[in-house]
């Protein structure tokens, strides 16, 4: 068995489409389903269900998420992730901008991991900026493998 969904594709909730994109619940494909693996997406922005880098495996994929577009722009304060420049380590903080045009976000596998193409700037908790690339990291894949044997 094999999803629509793809590594790297964004969703949203087919519910929320009528909300203003900046409004919306974003997630990435960070790993497909296949006949032995669950279909896992990881929430990109911070909403009431999910902090951003929560991973998923969702019941109703087909049923419940839509393949969308997100734009730099719709994160703006809003709560993401991003693997500061700095340190070199992954951060959660409201993005307050970002660099070069508002382009259309898409994510490259990064051994294990997936790296955004927009560059942000967040708030870190001491007030501080902190800017780094979109970062999706998959660190519990024995935790959605299909058993061998179902009933």
């Amino acid at each position: 068995m094999s999803s629509q969904f793809k590594l790297g594709q964004i969703l949203c909730e087919k519910c929320s489409l009528k909300k203003p994109a900046n409004q919306r619940y974003y997630y990435v494909v960070i790993q497909e389903e296949t006949d032995d693996k669950y279909l896992v997406i990881q929430a990109i922005n911070s909403n009431s269900l999910y902090a951003s880098g929560a991973s998923i495996n969702p019941s109703h994929p087909e049923e419940d998420l839509v393949v969308t577009q997100l734009k730099a722009s719709y994160l703006l304060n809003q709560e993401i992730t991003v693997m500061d420049s700095f340190f070199n380590e992954p951060v959660v903080s409201d993005a307050i901008g970002y660099e070069g045009n508002d382009t259309i976000v898409k994510f490259t596998p990064v051994n294990d991991d997936l790296i955004g193409n927009v560059y942000y700037e967040i708030k870190s908790k001491k007030n501080s900026t902190l800017s780094g690339y979109l970062y999706c990291e998959f660190y519990r894949k024995e935790k959605f493998i299909k058993p061998l044997f179902q009933n």
